[in-house]
């Protein structure tokens, strides 16, 4: 276990570490700070800029295995026992820094090479720093096939830049994970460099002025390893997307009939009042997306994944509700289009939220079409809202408010009926105060209002046609044998 002197509210420390997604118990494989706890090393010169310890011994410490090309993955937290299991400030903007050394030298000397390193992300106006925070801490670093098998510690760095006009250095937070590595295709190590002494006092790197253009941030240190290009090292293990449908018990292929999401498919949205809310779609109008057949009052089930596949759902710390909504396809999405056909919140009795129950069943959940509605294209919106942040109103700082997962396919209901539910925008059916989007989730409150319109009842508006729903799956798959299928969409 980890043990600390002090915490400050902003800093943060290396808690857990593993392979592939998959961390230990805390402090496992880690070399422990006793002196720091979680505060910066602010001495660009001390001993205790190898792993902010400056004498320890790895005889004790677990190593952690990694096969060489596979990914070590660590996540950070301010402290233990923090309820909200905060990270880090959101006001320490900076990059992330990977090393690694051979053992044997516990770190001392020409002994580092850099495997990784992430600055400023122009594409979501993110430093790395914050996108550690926002993914719960969590980052994956590719180690190196190129190098040999054998043991080492790999330093994790986080970087506080100063405040704008200061000239101060930055903050350092650097650990280190003691790992074993197999499967190496290398022979011999890389150029090596000491630490302390890749950073100065003064170096544009550590000194770096966050009003300036954070697009020409300069990375401190030495060369990048190109064995491990930085952009292929960085995976979210918090986040989530829509990546499959099953309808009728047929399990479609991965993104068949969804809307081609953003680059970084598994973010949140985080503004209630942005078109994004829909669909998160980088195309509403997408001509490559295939619709797919659906009888009026069947199951449809959607799965929703971190990265694809059979991968996580998402982190369970990202606790909150589950909707869908279907709205005409020809509306794309706009106006009062949107009606709700499910929804699950929060058991206070049991403590149970939707998400905990999702995440039990590997990131799926069944909602039934509604057996009344008209036939047609419609879209069909599954949803998370993440609350572990919920506690502050969206814009009180670029961390707070709920979080949005949501994700659209396309279908084509079949059926006799002629209901149009009525609906409601999106964006617009949320407001950063509603109740169910200002939730603190650590209040040990024992209710929760699910946000957004009812769910339609079948009936409501029109009559249900129930009964017609054999029929309409009969009618589905007479169609399927006459009408040529679709290739599955191709991915942007």
């Amino acid at each position: 276990m980890l043990s600390f002197t002090f915490h400050a509210a902003a800093h943060t420390t290396l808690f857990y570490a593993g392979a592939n997604g998959k961390v230990n118990d805390q402090g496992v494989c880690i070399v422990p700070s006793p002196k720091y706890g979680n505060a910066p090393v602010l001495d660009l010169d001390s001993e205790d800029m190898r792993c902010r310890n400056s004498d320890f011994s790895t005889k004790d410490i677990e190593r952690c295995p990694v096969e060489a090309g596979g990914n070590l993955t660590v996540v950070w937290r301010h402290i233990h026992n923090s309820v909200k299991v905060k990270v880090m400030s959101y006001s320490h903007n900076g990059p992330c820094i990977i090393m690694m050394a051979p053992l044997e030298s516990n770190g001392k000397g020409d002994a580092w090479f850099k495997i990784y390193e992430e600055g400023y992300d122009s594409s979501i106006k993110k430093w790395c720093t914050n996108k550690v925070i926002d993914n719960d801490g969590y980052l994956d670093v590719k180690i190196p096939e190129n190098i040999p098998s054998g043991e080492y510690l790999v330093r994790t760095e986080l970087f506080a830049l100063p405040q704008p006009g200061t000239g101060l250095n930055s903050q350092q937070y650097p650990n280190c994970v003691v790992v074993s590595v197999a499967g190496g295709k290398g022979s011999s190590l890389p150029e090596l460099y000491p630490i302390p002494g890749i950073y100065k006092f003064g170096d544009p790197g550590v000194m770096f002025d966050r009003g300036k253009d954070p697009t020409t941030y300069p990375f401190p240190g030495p060369p990048l390893f190109t064995d491990s290009p930085a952009a292929a090292l960085r995976n979210c293990h918090a986040h989530t997307y829509l990546t499959h449908l099953t309808i009728n018990g047929t399990k479609l292929e991965e993104l068949r009939c969804t809307l081609p999401l953003w680059d970084n498919e598994n973010y949140p949205v985080l503004d209630p009042s942005s078109d994004d809310l829909r669909c998160k779609t980088s195309d509403m109008q997408s001509t490559k997306t295939e619709t797919c057949w659906v009888p009026a009052g069947s199951k449809v089930t959607l799965h929703m994944t971190e990265s694809g596949g059979e991968s996580r759902f998402i982190s369970p710390s990202h606790r909150g509700p589950i909707l869908t909504y279907m709205a005409p396809l020809e509306s794309n999405g706009e106006g009062n289009v949107w009606f709700k056909i499910y929804e699950d919140g929060y058991d206070g009795d049991s403590d149970v939220w939707a998400v905990d129950k999702i995440v039990k069943a590997k990131g799926y959940w069944d909602v039934t079409i509604p057996s009344d509605i008209a036939p047609g294209d419609y879209l069909l919106r599954g949803e998370v809202i993440a609350l572990h942040e919920a506690d502050r109103v969206y814009g009180a700082d670029d961390s707070a408010g709920a979080q949005y997962y949501p994700g659209c396919a396309r279908i084509h209901v079949t059926g006799t009926g002629t209901a149009k539910p009525p609906g409601v925008p999106i964006p617009g059916a949320y407001k950063p105060n509603d109740p169910g989007i200002h939730y603190n989730l650590w209040d040990g409150l024992k209710t929760y209002t699910i946000p957004g319109p009812p769910v339609y009842i079948p009936g409501a508006s029109g009559g249900s046609v129930a009964a017609n729903a054999a029929a309409a799956s009969l009618k589905l798959k007479l169609k399927l044998k006459l009408k040529p299928r679709l290739k599955p969409r191709l991915v942007p």
